[in-house]
């Protein structure tokens, strides 16, 4: 299980790290890259976990299922986390000096709640799909044998 864990959960605080400080940068191509990693995330810890559980020889998904999902919000709440955050002074204050985490404006939180949404139903979906391949493929196991 803690396998799993720092499988889930390193890649995404790696992502979301890099993301906070190649954001700093003045390119705006940036923010394209920014937006495809934080789609790809949930895409590459079901692959990560997919690898796993076919090594190991599992038919059931569920543990990695939860796994991804924890990590995947995680990351989102990463991603608002830094949101606020510049690299020089590591401000959590706008510009009007008020406490972002407390009163985000309405496109940050509409950002962050639909960059959640995309990221439970890839977690979801991939999951699904991840199961439905594992019990096929170890059906197909147990009837050749």
């Amino acid at each position: 299980m803690l396998k799993l864990l720092s499988i889930n959960i390193i890649p995404v605080i790696i992502i979301r790290v890099l993301l906070f400080f190649l954001i700093q940068t003045t390119w705006p191509i940036i923010y394209l890259v920014k937006i495809f990693f934080e789609l790809f995330t949930p895409i590459l810890l079901l692959r990560l976990n997919y690898k796993v559980a076919v090594k190991k020889e599992k038919t059931y998904f569920i543990s990695n299922s939860f796994l991804i999902l924890f990590s995947s919000l995680l990351g989102v709440a990463l991603g608002y986390l830094f949101w606020g955050l510049d690299a020089s002074g590591f401000s959590l204050q706008d510009d009007l000096g008020q406490n972002i985490l407390k009163n985000p404006d309405n496109e940050t939180s509409g950002i962050v709640k639909l960059e959640a949404i995309i990221n439970v139903t890839l977690s979801i979906l991939g999951s699904l799909l991840c199961s439905i391949i594992l019990i096929m493929r170890n059906r197909k196991k147990s009837t050749i044998l």
